[in-house]
């Protein structure tokens, strides 16, 4: 008898206001500690601006504006991400309040999300990890941009 292995993948986890959320490393380019935000007019309000990334200019996203969390004060770092969608490759960029860490999980550790008290879009979340005592929401980060703001954000990384 044949025993079926576990697929093993990879999720950076990153602090947002009280919550823990993880994206696959194959979406992460570079985690930037230290950046020059460059402020674009009449942005969308969860656009912070744009910063250039190895030659490219790409726009930057406020996860708090986007996820409706609080504004923060505190230093915050960059996570620069590199998505497909309709097979063009985006990048951005999502400002997040801190990275924790990176670690393997089976697709068996993940579990579906509580649909009670959810107060984000299941869409986003592929599901939950318990992992070292800690809670983590694995985001599904091509569903949490709508048609239109990957519009938007294509227009910001195309635009040179």
């Amino acid at each position: 008898m044949t025993e079926k292995k576990a697929t093993l993948s990879s999720y950076l986890t990153f602090k947002l206001h009280n919550e823990l959320f993880a994206v696959s490393v194959e979406k992460v380019l570079e985690v930037i500690l230290e950046y020059k935000l460059v402020e674009v007019p009449d942005a969308p309000k969860y656009i912070a601006g744009m910063i250039s990334f190895r030659g490219d200019i790409i726009p930057v996203i406020n996860f708090r504006k986007k996820f409706n969390f609080p504004e923060s004060s505190n230093k915050n770092i960059i996570i620069v991400m590199d998505i497909v969608i309709d097979e063009n490759s985006i990048k951005f960029a999502a400002i997040v309040d801190g990275v924790k860490d990176v670690f393997d999980i089976t697709d068996e550790e993940i579990k579906d999300i509580p649909e009670f008290g959810s107060k984000y879009n299941p869409e986003y979340l592929t599901g939950m990890i318990h992992k070292n005592n800690d809670f983590f929401m694995l985001l599904n980060i091509e569903k949490v941009f709508s048609d239109k703001e990957i519009e938007i954000i294509s227009k910001k990384t195309n635009s040179k």
